[in-house]
């Protein structure tokens, strides 16, 4: 009986992440080296969303939200960064409602 040999396979990535050892001296995993790249390349680890610090807005909501809960914290850290940049995200995307949503002037319209 003849075995069948390997026609093709995945080509391997060469860089800086490739072959990383932890503290310990043991090799690190392939999703530990995933995640390394991509934080290197300012992405969300969750998503591929551009991120801000390590995760995507969306997702440093949802970590801020089940560590309060697993750390049983009723108050809110309102000066934290993520709410901040969720109030300050908020504030854009509803100015730009408003934008839109407005009538336009009799002088924009008569100009027509």
């Amino acid at each position: 009986m003849k075995t069948k040999t390997k026609s093709w396979s995945r080509k391997k990535i060469h860089d800086r992440f490739a072959g990383m050892l932890k503290q310990d001296g043991t090799p690190m995993s392939r999703q530990q080296i995933h995640m390394a790249r991509k934080k290197a390349r300012g992405v969300c680890l969750t998503c591929g969303r551009p991120a801000i610090g390590v995760y995507c807005l969306k997702h440093t909501i949802a970590a801020r939200e089940r560590m309060r809960q697993k750390l049983k914290y009723r108050r809110r850290l309102r000066n934290s960064s993520s709410y901040l940049l969720e109030k300050q995200v908020r504030s854009k995307r509803n100015h730009a409602v408003v934008r839109r949503a407005q009538p336009r002037s009799k002088a924009a319209l008569s100009r027509r």
